[in-house]
């Protein structure tokens, strides 16, 4: 009973968790608000109120974009495009039609004070991306080892017996590990095919 109690109420504080949506409204060759930032799992809504435009953010136009987004497939006028941003950084976007004269940027940060800290060089984990289990070096020395995704949210907690841990029941997506020895914590990024 006291585990249901505990899952429900897991729950629903976490559904009361507002995500924001921001609205950038697409009309007259350009983006109103085209410079915006947002926290992870935030939601941009691109509106078209008037012209022929179509919302390019995909890496083939902009490489260092994390993840691709566009809405090409309703290109013309009239539209309402939602995105849900997972993954922090920075990611640039154009009109795909008047790719010269429209463009913007946002700028997507992790909501909760979570960085990687790259000041070990002896404990390392592989492969990365992963998908099914991380391997450790150095696990000996390792005493526990705490996933977190982007949001902050503790998704995973263990101590290491050998030296891999299983993630196969993680979803797709970036996440930050932290590695706990007796002399030190270390967090690295940690990417999930």
């Amino acid at each position: 009973m006291k585990n249901l109690l505990l899952i429900t109420t897991l729950l629903i504080s976490g559904a009361l968790i507002a995500q924001t949506k921001v609205t950038v409204t697409v009309a007259n060759f350009s983006f109103t608000s085209n410079n915006i930032t947002i926290n992870v799992g935030d939601t941009v809504e691109f509106v078209n109120t008037s012209g022929t435009h179509w919302v390019d953010g995909r890496q083939a136009t902009f490489a260092s974009n994390p993840v691709s987004f566009d809405n090409q497939s309703q290109s013309g006028s009239g539209w309402t495009y939602s995105q849900v941003f997972n993954t922090a950084g920075v990611y640039d976007y154009r009109c795909g039609i008047h790719t010269t004269s429209m463009s913007g940027n946002i700028t997507v940060q992790a909501s909760v004070g979570i960085t990687e800290s790259t000041n070990s060089t002896s404990i390392e984990f592989y492969p990365n991306p992963a998908s099914k289990e991380l391997n450790f070096s150095e696990y000996k020395s390792v005493q526990n080892v705490v996933i977190y995704a982007l949001t902050g949210e503790k998704v995973l907690e263990a101590e290491l017996s050998n030296n891999k841990l299983d993630i196969s029941l993680l979803s797709a997506g970036t996440y930050f590990v932290k590695i706990i020895t007796a002399s030190e914590e270390v967090t690295k990024k940690l990417v999930i095919q």
